[in-house]
């Protein structure tokens, strides 16, 4: 769920002036705007592994005889890791209370244990930890890229008009699948489903919010492990978060589908983003790193 936004506001990112529509003469000139745009997220999109945060999600369902209930609020601290294995999600609080320091306990063990179990597994030992941060992170960037690119030729936008978003003057721009699009990554066919409006702070040249509805059935699976049906809604929102740099604060998750094909599914919850902490260096496991460990005054 963490790489959604990243999928959402990546709508944007680098494609061509010609990706674009201009609904009105009064509107900024396309071409400087969207340069600025594109360059404020690809910065953002290439930190974000470098920052630690806090994730708090509450989760609300129904079950199959109709009732609402709520699964609670959980709060995890989250350390990065270009492997994606290796990104840590330390839960730290459960519906307003902290977890007991043995669970703390066991989870650093079993993360320690995973990461141990990785570098074995790759031979890499010293320097050669920082020699495959390195690799992975590249490795990252380029799936990153290769993601980038599929959204952006599975969509279509068009500058729209001004607003006032929150009390900050905005543009708006709508978006909609391409005709004739093939994305050939998983992000890339996700998109294609997706119709909506980004606000854009004009003078941050920063995306602000984004709502998204998908106008098809998203398939997990190939349909057989879930389907969300049409209608599914996405919301998320950015904030400035230190460094000149923006990073998502808020998504929002709302659809009705099955899972395992005749099992009635409902997907209903929002996670925030906050408390965001920025890394000095690539690393591994920044929760095991001594660096990481003496930019917070001692071990997390």
């Amino acid at each position: 769920m963490r790489a959604l936004p990243s999928i959402l506001v990546v709508f944007f990112l680098l494609p061509p002036a010609s990706y674009f529509l201009t609904g009105s003469q009064d509107l900024p000139d396309p071409d400087t705007f969207y340069r600025r745009v594109r360059e404020n997220l690809a910065r953002a999109e290439r930190a974000n592994h470098l920052y630690v945060y806090r994730e708090r999600r509450t989760d609300v369902h129904t079950n199959p005889f109709g009732r609402i209930g709520t699964d609670g609020v959980s709060v995890f601290e989250v350390y990065p890791s270009p492997v994606r294995q290796l990104v840590y999600r330390r839960l730290v609080e459960r519906n307003g209370e902290p977890v007991p320091a043995s669970e703390l306990a066991r989870q650093d063990r079993e993360y320690r244990e995973r990461v141990d179990e990785m570098l074995r597994e790759r031979g890499a030992r010293g320097p050669d930890e920082e020699r495959l941060a390195e690799e992975e992170s590249e490795r990252a960037r380029q799936r990153r890229q290769r993601a980038i690119d599929d959204v952006v030729d599975a969509l279509e936008f068009t500058l729209t008009g001004r607003t006032v978003y929150n009390g900050v003057p905005a543009i708006v721009i709508t978006f909609k699948p391409r005709p004739g699009a093939r994305p050939t990554t998983r992000q890339g066919r996700t998109a294609q489903k997706f119709a909506g409006t980004v606000w854009v702070d004009e003078k941050a040249a920063e995306v602000m919010h984004l709502e998204a509805t998908s106008i098809d059935d998203i398939s997990y699976g190939l349909g057989i492990v879930a389907r969300l049906g049409e209608g599914t809604t996405a919301t998320v929102t950015r904030a400035p978060v230190g460094d000149g740099l923006w990073m998502p604060t808020k998504l929002t998750l709302s659809g009705r589908g099955r899972a395992v094909v005749f099992r009635r599914l409902v997907v209903d919850y929002s996670i925030e983003w906050y408390d965001y902490r920025r890394l000095g260096d690539d690393s591994l496991a920044p929760f095991l790193d001594a660096r990481v460990q003496g930019q917070a005054g001692g071990s997390p």
